[in-house]
């Protein structure tokens, strides 16, 4: 079960995002983005890590704008240029059922990485007045990661992860999910709002370390 958010008109949405100046100029941000607002902006080339081509970075953002279950919170310049987003869906697979239960997803291109963006986008994110409703989730599979371009090591980009997201509330947790245990690196990480009911947070406790294939759990 999911919840059905509150959707500005694109005149809302302007009077609610913000701005913030990097070297190359001025950046915008803009939560609860329409499918309309999307295809307006231009995908930057560095946005690939989910569907390998910005192109189709694109498509899916627009979809997952259509969803009145999700938020999406983007990053773009003054020419319309898409370089980051954050998205809220519901949870599916191993974290399906659990009322309110959200993963989220977040990217910037590489060729606007060093420059405070996510830092900026989790921020808006996690003051949203919903965001305590929620528990949200954040699947950190090494695979999404360019560890390499930021000349890291998998384990050392894990730890810049967990240190960004702890900023926000976020704790890790040790799970069962078949994604997380397919690489020692990745990381289950999951903040509880403060409004969650108790018995959301049982299941999403009883869940954690449940398991089909686990002798055991």
């Amino acid at each position: 079960m999911s919840q059905t958010f509150f959707r500005p008109n694109d005149e809302q949405a302007v009077k609610c995002q913000r701005s913030y100046e990097v070297p190359a100029g001025p950046l915008f941000l803009r939560t609860f983005c329409s499918a309309s607002f999307v295809s307006e902006l231009v995908p930057d080339a560095g946005l690939h890590a989910f569907a390998h081509f910005p192109q189709r970075e694109h498509e899916l953002l627009r979809t997952i704008a259509e969803r009145s279950d999700s938020i999406l919170t983007l990053a773009y310049n003054e020419q319309k240029v898409l370089i980051g987003q954050v998205s809220l869906l519901p949870a599916t697979a191993h974290w399906l059922g659990i009322p309110n239960l959200y993963e989220i997803a977040l990217e910037v291109s590489a060729d606007w990485r060093r420059q405070g963006i996510v830092r900026q986008l989790l921020k808006m994110v996690s003051e949203l007045e919903c965001f305590d409703d929620l528990i949200v989730i954040g699947m950190g599979l090494s695979w999404h990661w360019d560890f390499k371009g930021l000349g890291l090591t998998p384990m050392a980009y894990r730890a810049l992860i967990e240190r960004l997201f702890a900023r926000y509330g976020f704790a890790e947790y040790l799970t069962s999910d078949e994604n997380i245990r397919m690489d020692p690196a990745n990381t289950f990480l999951a903040r509880l709002g403060y409004h969650v009911p108790s018995t959301h947070l049982s299941q999403f406790y009883q869940r954690l370390l449940q398991s089909d294939t686990l002798p055991g759990m």
